[in-house]
């Protein structure tokens, strides 16, 4: 297999005009079985692309691209290289569209630049001693002062017991940067060498199997890193939380709005910036410091009080060692963060993480929702979420102005929520669960329970039980429950009542208009493809 992809690599690289512009390069001449095909190269190419020993290679050992060899350069290919991994790893699932990215790794040397200043180092500085060597060397820095700076860099960190004291090659771009010998984005008003230099390390990135195409026919261009690879990337990049998802937990924690608590950090990792006595600037100069994280959380927060912060996400740490918890608040406010948008409204919130709510998967439900719900219990504030969140989709998404909540807060026999529409009634239920919902008997007598309790009063059409997937046994289940009670059961995924929702807000939704009730009439396991023909007819 390495050796047919190398035959490639000849035939794409080896032999390719160092001045080729990418508007002449066409990628797809040379596309292959690991790339064309999606499953071949995730199961066949890059497993013995991406090796660990490969990988150590490819990150650590600074083989150059080959498409042009980035302009000659072996130092514009490691900066163009770490952009793009930087930028890949900060987005939801490390995938983003070719375009964006390519302005976001473009951004991010450009803000690099301009930030950068010799001033803002001390003469004694032994980084920035060593970017000046590196200069001074033939000016032009390549492999044998890339390894160099990279062996310092084990040495230094070490020599240190404190992440926030180690040396990363972000540290080194900053002084290279402020000796004016960073790679210039900004030639021209229309800087579109710089972009053929990224786009070309994009396509270098994939030959090396750290970066692959995502064949999504939802979008033209997607780039993303293998889910397997993550892990090395992150220990390469010293990468903990991006700095948008650090202000947010920051700005969540409760211990971060106690003065007492901030000051001790500013002290503790010699934190500058004036804040004029504001908690809000103090966190903002933490940040700014580049204070990790996990530093941070280990060094001034109590271990009593990372306990508190991991019962009250519901997440899986161990509550006797400090380094699990400290991982686990890590990766739930980076992880969560990322389908949360600033500015979005409750509901959006809701629509976005309904599946995540519905499964339980804690560590993927933004803590903006989990803070909506006081519960005493993780299980116990998910199952408010799963209601409460269906009730914000049929009232606020659909404009079913006859919804109301039910479950946490009536008593009797009830379901988790009811509606009204045209004299006609729809009962729903959640059922948040790991598996699949099976409907066993139980759940069965309950459900009829709740349709006779209604059917004294009212016309209860439909019945929906709302859960992440049922079992084959579920259908037969509603088959056979439909035919006693005489109301149709709807078996609902939550992603097709999400999908069903962003349907409705792009080709239907306005203020005068509600869904129809009758989009869910019928039998067993709703389909979203057909509720779509269905509102397609109603409102042609």
């Amino acid at each position: 297999m390495d050796r047919n992809w190398n035959s490639y690599e000849r035939k794409r690289f080896i032999k390719g005009d160092t001045k080729i512009k990418t508007d002449d390069f066409d990628p797809e001449a040379f596309k292959h079985d690991g790339f064309s095909d999606r499953e071949a190269y995730l199961e066949t190419y890059a497993p013995a692309l991406a090796t660990e020993e490969r990988l150590e290679k490819e990150l650590n050992n600074f083989t150059p691209p080959r498409i042009g060899e980035i302009n000659n350069s072996p130092y514009q290919a490691l900066v163009i290289r770490y952009g793009i991994l930087h930028q890949l790893i900060q987005q939801p699932d490390y995938n983003m569209e070719k375009v964006d990215l390519i302005d976001a790794v473009q951004d991010w040397q450009r803000d690099l630049i301009q930030s950068q200043d010799e001033d803002n180092f001390p003469e004694t500085d032994d980084l920035l001693h060593l970017a000046q060597a590196a200069v001074d060397y033939k000016n032009q820095i390549n492999d044998s002062e890339l390894h160099m700076v990279f062996s310092y860099f084990q040495l230094h960190n070490n020599a240190h017991d404190s992440k926030h004291e180690y040396y990363t090659w972000l540290d080194f771009f900053q002084r290279l940067s402020a000796l004016d010998r960073f790679p210039k984005v900004s030639r021209s008003d229309s800087p579109e060498h710089a972009r053929d230099t990224i786009e070309k390390g994009v396509w270098s990135l994939q030959e090396q199997a750290l970066v692959y195409e995502v064949d999504d026919p939802d979008y033209d261009e997607l780039v993303g890193i293998p889910e397997n690879y993550v892990d090395v990337i992150r220990d390469w990049l010293y990468y903990e939380m991006s700095d948008e998802n650090y202000r947010q937990m920051l700005e969540t924690l409760d211990i971060f709005d106690h003065q007492a608590v901030l000051i001790e950090a500013r002290d503790r990792f010699g934190v500058t910036g004036k804040n004029y006595g504001k908690n809000e600037n103090r966190r903002e100069n933490i940040v700014q410091a580049g204070v990790y994280p996990s530093e941070l959380l280990k060094q001034v927060v109590p271990k009593d009080d990372l306990k508190d912060i991991v019962d009250e996400y519901g997440l899986d740490a161990h509550k006797l060692k400090t380094e699990d918890m400290v991982s686990a608040i890590i990766e739930y406010f980076e992880q969560s963060q990322k389908s949360v948008e600033e500015g979005k409204q409750e509901v959006d919130l809701y629509v976005d993480a309904f599946e995540d709510i519905a499964d339980g998967a804690v560590t993927d439900v933004p803590p903006q929702l989990q803070d909506l719900v006081d519960a005493d219990n993780p299980s116990e504030k998910l199952d408010i979420l799963f209601e409460d969140a269906t009730g914000k989709i049929f009232q606020e998404v659909f404009n079913l102005e006859g919804t109301t909540q039910l479950g946490q807060q009536a008593s009797g026999v009830v379901a988790d929520g009811e509606i009204q529409q045209d004299a006609q009634w729809l009962l729903w239920d959640n059922k948040r669960r790991r598996q699949e919902f099976r409907l066993g008997s139980d759940a069965r007598s309950k459900i009829k329970n709740y349709i006779d309790t209604k059917g004294e009063q009212h016309n209860v059409e439909w019945f929906l039980i709302i859960a992440p997937d049922f079992t084959d046994q579920a259908a037969t289940n509603a088959l056979q429950l439909e035919m006693q009670v005489g109301t149709d059961i709807r078996l609902v995924r939550a992603e097709d009542l999400k999908a069903l929702a962003e349907l409705w807000r792009e080709e239907y939704a306005s203020d005068d208009r509600e869904l129809p009730l009758s989009v869910f009439s019928g039998s067993e396991i709703f389909k979203v493809e057909t509720a779509a023909g269905w509102l397609e007819t109603q409102f042609s």
